[in-house]
Formats: structure tokens, C-alpha cells, sequence
């Protein structure tokens, strides 16, 4: 039971915070007013957009490749250039506050992905004045 209920809480825990991959023909998202595009460069995003930083990917110069187990010439993985750890990311939020991480490979635009903003709920005064002249 309580693996069960830990499970629950993991799986809501990280959908509350995934993103999703941003596809630019049906949305748009600007920094300091200047869209961004697939052809947005890193610089584009760091001079423009808030809180913007570079993670950047280091090579592996020693050409290896990772040997699942078992090890063997038949079980050596080569990893997929375009994965996420192999890649340039530069991180920062949009002019309406959504959280973005664009990948670049090469400095060559690959991909983004994007968390919308925290939805903030506001009282209005005019509930208060209600509840205030309902006590009376």
C-alpha cells in the first residue's frame, strides 16, 4: 500500500513540473518582444530573455563508448548525438514567464521545450466588501 501511494505521489509530483516540446507553428514566445524562433541563436536568447544562463556540453575526447552490461564488442552503445545530455542548453523565462530550455548542438538549434506559468488566484476586493457587509 504505501509503495502504491508513494508511486501516486511520484508520478503527480513530475507531471507537475514536465515540460513539453515547443512547436513553433502553433505557438509563440517572445523576450523582450523579439520572437523566438527555430532560428533564435544562443546569444539571441541570452542578450534578450530574463535570468537567461548557458549549460554548456562538454565532449568526451577520449572517444569511448559506454558498454552496457554484459560488456562485449556486441553490447557497446554509441549515445544519440541529439540527446539531451550531449547538447548545449540555454535556460530562461519568456516576456509572459514561461519557463523555457532550448538545445543546441554545435550551436545549431535542435530543440526547445516550455513549463507555462504558475496560474496565481487573486481575490477581488469586491468579495471582501460581500463578506465584510454579510458579518454586520
Amino acid at each position: 500500500m504505501k509503495k502504491l501511494l508513494l508511486s501516486i505521489l511520484a508520478i503527480g509530483c513530475s507531471s507537475a513540473f514536465a515540460m513539453t516540446k515547443v512547436d513553433f507553428s502553433k505557438s509563440s514566445y517572445s523576450c523582450n518582444k523579439i520572437a523566438i524562433t527555430p532560428n533564435s541563436s544562443e546569444s539571441d536568447l541570452l542578450n534578450n530573455c530574463r535570468h537567461a544562463t548557458i549549460v554548456e556540453h562538454e565532449e568526451n575526447n577520449a572517444g569511448r563508448t559506454f558498454r552496457g552490461p554484459g560488456g562485449g564488442a556486441a553490447m557497446t552503445q554509441n549515445s544519440d548525438p541529439y540527446d539531451e545530455i550531449n547538447l548545449d542548453k540555454v535556460k530562461f523565462y519568456t516576456d509572459d514567464y514561461s519557463y523555457m530550455i532550448c538545445y543546441y548542438k554545435d550551436y545549431i538549434f535542435v530543440k526547445c521545450k516550455v513549463r507555462p506559468p504558475k496560474v496565481v488566484k487573486t481575490t477581488t476586493s469586491a468579495s471582501v466588501n460581500t463578506n465584510s457587509s454579510a458579518a454586520k
